[in-house]
């Protein structure tokens, strides 16, 4: 039977302080997301949270050890008996202290599951503090449940011939991190670097934001500073040109799109596989190329939009494999699938006969 955990519950296991007893070193904890979401990209699978962590004593509590144990409802598939590196990885120290009184946020926390289907992770920690000359040592625990999309979006590949994933959404990479809905999004440059490329539409739907009028930036040139003060009052800047189109029940970003190259407008309805636009260096670009996101609201500036994991259909992955001499091309068929950063993908299908 899988274990089933609700917001209510989440919240009680994180106000339960483990296993330490009273007067022992313990902190308090918060999840966010409450449940961090697993993703697959090249058969491998993450999760990215923050700790938002809080010493409500009156001394230093540093985490002298970490080991994880990963679920599938009741069953233990994983352990990872020092999981310090998780702390490294997050840019924190390998045994992180928290002052008395003070809050911090472990942000850029990278779980491994070992399977989409893994649904909890117990953090069981080793906490201490000194008192004088004396060490007080205690145990702490703190359950995290973790999901898995059960349905996500499926996009056709907004392009034509070969292109190459230059970056994706895994734990290390700066969407993940990113505002304005950009946690799960792809950069995809053509193979040949080419500027110009058509760019299809993704999905079936209707056009709700439109932009087409920022330039492009010089190829291979610096991207455009921005004071903190215009970022504000424009935080929109670095998409330049890009459209967003209303799925229904999600909302696909298109950017970094060629200076007046659109062929849509908002209130256009369109069909998977009809001409948007072109590829362009428009934004917070260096070198041409184009940004797709799937989101949960239509406008990336809204505070409460959030990514959404999603999947290309219908296309040739080609990845390589091995080190050095060794390596080797695996070239495969993908009927539905994330491809991974730095595989070359190739549309094999055409919704619709495009616009021009």
């Amino acid at each position: 039977m899988r274990l089933v955990f609700t917001a209510a519950a989440v919240t009680t296991a994180l106000a339960i302080p483990g296993l330490a007893g009273a007067g022992d070193p313990q902190l308090q904890f918060e999840v966010r997301p409450k449940t961090p979401i697993v993703v697959d990209s090249g058969g491998l699978h993450d999760a990215l949270l923050t700790l938002d962590v809080r010493n409500a004593g009156d001394r230093a509590t540093r985490i002298e050890g970490l080991r994880l144990v990963y679920f599938e409802g009741s069953t233990v598939v994983k352990t990872v008996e020092d999981a310090s590196a998780l702390f490294v990885e997050a840019g924190l120290l390998s045994d992180p202290k928290v002052d008395p009184g003070e809050a911090e946020s472990w942000t850029g926390m990278c779980l491994v599951p070992p399977t989409s289907a893994t649904d909890r992770v117990r953090f069981e920690m080793r906490l201490v503090q000194r008192r004088g000359l004396k060490a007080l040592r205690a145990t702490q625990s703190l359950d995290v449940p973790l999901v898995t999309p059960a349905r996500k979006p499926s996009l056709l590949l907004p392009v034509r011939g070969a292109w190459r994933v230059t970056q994706g959404h895994a734990c290390g990479t700066s969407h993940r991190r990113s505002p304005l809905g950009s946690e799960f999004a792809w950069d995809l440059a053509a193979v040949d670097d080419k500027v110009g490329r058509e760019v299809l539409a993704p999905v079936a739907g209707r056009v709700a934001f439109a932009v087409g009028s920022v330039d492009d930036n010089e190829a291979g040139g610096e991207i455009p500073g921005r004071r903190y003060s215009s970022v504000i009052r424009h935080p929109l800047w670095f998409f330049g040109n890009y459209v967003v189109i209303d799925a229904g029940t999600s909302f696909v970003l298109l950017a970094h799109l060629r200076k007046a190259s659109l062929a849509v407008k908002v209130g256009d309805a369109v069909r998977a596989g009809d001409l948007v636009a072109y590829v362009g260096n428009s934004g917070n670009t260096s070198a041409p190329h184009l940004h797709v996101q799937v989101m949960n609201r239509a406008d990336p500036n809204d505070p409460d939009v959030a990514g959404v994991p999603a999947t290309f259909r219908d296309y040739v992955e080609a990845t390589g494999r091995g080190d050095g001499k060794e390596r080797e091309a695996v070239v495969r068929r993908v009927t539905a699938g994330d491809p991974p950063e730095g595989a070359v993908i190739l549309s094999i299908v055409s919704e619709a006969a495009p616009t021009h």
